[in-house]
């Protein structure tokens, strides 16, 4: 069953403590220490903790069947995987001979290493509203689906499989305009808290013919601090390139490896259905 996405964004999480500047900090301690000497009792000024948000930009694109591999914080295997499909299914009519193509596009943001997890709703990706907080006590998993983002294009004949529309289709991630996905990974045995930036655009196929689906994975960000919430869409300072893996390839060697870090189903199972 297709079920309306009316662009929902997902609110995590309670609301974060205000930070005090420092100057307005030492405002309050002298106006402590005046207070203090006519007996009037104040609150302490404590200092905030200290977060550390990393981020970086990616103009990365997804058509057809294919996937970009996301390395986080050093790691050396991809921490995610973002993936499109593109199921094709011929019904012939044994009457007259003839024939219908049907086919469909679907995207997945995978969890591909130990301790990786997505913020959830409905048990698929959560598509966050700008500035929800992304952190402890959230509603993190795997994800259903291999992580559904969203289905699009024409379903297999009188099944109701597959299939979706720009404003009616399974997944939460919207077709009409950016989202942001959260999620939380492990490093060095202490968890971390990010989001990614996303949007879909369309363009003509030629086989099968029709509008099909581009992901267009914007860029994504980290908090350094483990264990300390993010903002969905903030960021700190850009992460820099080093010698390590890099964030994403277009060389062929790199993604037919990737492929196998997509887990034993590998992007053979991304094509074939499950509705």
């Amino acid at each position: 069953m297709l079920s309306a996405n009316n662009n929902r964004r997902t609110s995590l999480g309670g609301k974060s403590p205000a930070v005090l500047s420092e100057g307005l900090c030492q405002r309050l301690h002298s106006y402590a220490l005046a207070a203090g000497a006519a007996g009037v009792s104040v609150l302490a000024c404590a200092p905030a903790a200290t977060a550390s948000p990393v981020c970086k930009s990616l103009s990365d694109e997804l058509v057809h069947t294919n996937y970009l591999p996301l390395y986080l914080g050093g790691a050396t295997v991809p921490v995610f995987n973002v993936a499109q499909a593109t199921n094709t299914t011929f019904v012939s009519f044994s009457t007259t001979g003839l024939g219908v193509l049907f086919w469909w596009n679907r995207a997945f943001f995978t969890p591909n290493s130990a301790g990786a997890k997505i913020a959830l709703a409905d048990n698929l990706p959560a598509d966050l509203a700008s500035g929800a907080e992304i952190g402890p006590g959230g509603n993190f998993g795997k994800g259903g689906s291999y992580g559904l983002l969203f289905t699009y294009g024409k379903g297999r004949f009188g099944s109701g499989h597959g299939g979706g529309t720009m404003q009616k289709h399974r997944g939460n991630l919207s077709l009409t305009q950016e989202s942001l996905v959260g999620f939380r990974f492990t490093q060095s045995g202490q968890v971390h808290y990010g989001w990614a930036r996303m949007n879909v655009s369309f363009q003509n196929g030629h086989y099968p013919k029709g509008k099909h689906t581009v992901v267009h994975i914007l860029g994504y960000g980290y908090e350094t601090a483990p264990n300390t919430g993010i903002a969905a869409g903030s960021c700190g300072s850009e992460e820099q390139a080093s010698g390590g893996p890099k964030t994403s390839s277009s060389d062929a060697s790199e993604r037919t490896l990737g492929r196998l870090a997509l887990g034993s189903d590998g992007m053979a199972r991304l094509r074939e259905p499950m509705f």
